[in-house]
């Protein structure tokens, strides 16, 4: 993670990817701390988001286990 703070080259890439291996891959980019994320739509506030269903689901669940 050091690495980062050098002055080390980038490139800006967009990746797209099938839903179903899209968290195996980005979960794998970043355990590599090859990874940073640029908001492409800094305009919608977190519930006009495509992913808010999937958080909602997930709140839930944590809820029922702490319970």
């Amino acid at each position: 993670m050091g690495a980062l703070l050098r002055s080390e080259e980038m490139c800006l890439v967009q990746i797209f990817l099938q839903s179903g291996s899209a968290y195996n891959c980005v979960s794998e980019l970043g355990e590599l701390g090859l990874l940073e994320f640029r908001d492409l739509n800094p305009h919608l506030n977190l519930f006009q988001r495509k992913f808010v269903n999937e958080v909602r689901r997930c709140e839930e669940l944590e809820k029922t286990f702490c319970e």
